[in-house]
């Protein structure tokens, strides 16, 4: 019996928001304007890399590249895998913005962030997470072309044997594990209800425990240490205690025999 664990960030602007008209994401309003922000990003991904320098661990961070850019996070992520998670946090699906993006402005949105990616941590990414969990089948049918070789843009119920599957056009598939929690009640491993103070960590080690063999990938957004989503900006307690609560998670599951690895690392 092999368990994986996989611990992925999505380096995101703060508190990113879809906005109708607009191929970019914003920033929620909390009284400063939709304008992008970043800081809650940089400080966020600081902690988590302390964090994981302290265990002797590796994470892949899913970056926008403007996020990864602006916040001064590239400073910190450099010797951990570095993925792609478009630009500006576009959705390449049109759902949220109204804006569905023709093949040539997909293309151009990867181009400009692998580009940015490489200035910032000096390496080529290899994975690729949509932002929103939002996907697109034309921009998954060329990002093999960009040297893109996994995905995890995708969720999948939790089995006692979770492995990546390969989709038609080549790309290894990597997916988010989503179950139930011991009320029966849906959850995913994205460790946002737990940053908002609606779940705990046990809930999360436990959706793992159900894993025999495989992979589980654990999911958080960098800004989220520092900021929530119905609040704002996170005092000084909370923000230790999210980060607190990811050591409880990440140090109670490999006591239990699960190896951490990046997601390039499990497959590639």
């Amino acid at each position: 019996m092999t368990r994986t664990l996989c611990f992925t960030v999505d380096l995101d602007r703060d508190v990113n928001e879809p906005i109708y008209g607009s191929v970019a994401a914003g920033s929620k309003d909390f009284g400063e304007g939709n304008a992008p922000r970043f800081s809650s990003s940089g400080k966020g991904t600081e902690l988590i890399v302390e964090l994981l320098d302290e265990l002797g661990v590796k994470a892949t961070f899913f970056a926008e590249a403007r996020a990864l850019h602006r916040s001064g996070a590239f400073n910190f992520v450099k010797g951990h895998e570095v993925a792609l998670h478009g630009m500006d946090h576009e959705d390449f699906s049109g759902e949220k913005t109204g804006i569905h993006m023709d093949e040539g402005d997909m293309r151009e949105v990867i181009e400009r962030s692998i580009s940015l990616i490489r200035d910032c941590v000096g390496s080529q990414p290899k994975g690729f997470r949509a932002p929103y969990m939002n996907s697109d089948d034309t921009l998954m049918s060329f990002l093999p072309e960009y040297g893109i070789r996994y995905d995890s843009s995708y969720y999948s119920y939790m089995q006692p044997e979770m492995r990546p599957y390969r989709l038609e056009n080549g790309i290894i598939e990597i997916p988010v594990p989503k179950g139930n929690d011991a009320d029966g009640k849906s959850m995913t491993s994205y460790l946002w209800p737990m940053h908002e103070g609606e779940r705990k960590s046990e809930d999360f080690i436990a959706l793992a425990d159900g894993l025999e063999n495989g992979f589980f990938v654990l999911a958080t957004h960098s800004w989220h240490i520092c900021e929530t989503y119905s609040k704002g900006k996170s005092d000084d307690a909370a923000v230790k205690r999210n980060i607190d609560n990811i050591r409880t998670i990440l140090e109670t599951l490999m006591d239990r025999g699960f190896r951490m690895a990046t997601m390039s690392e499990s497959v590639l």
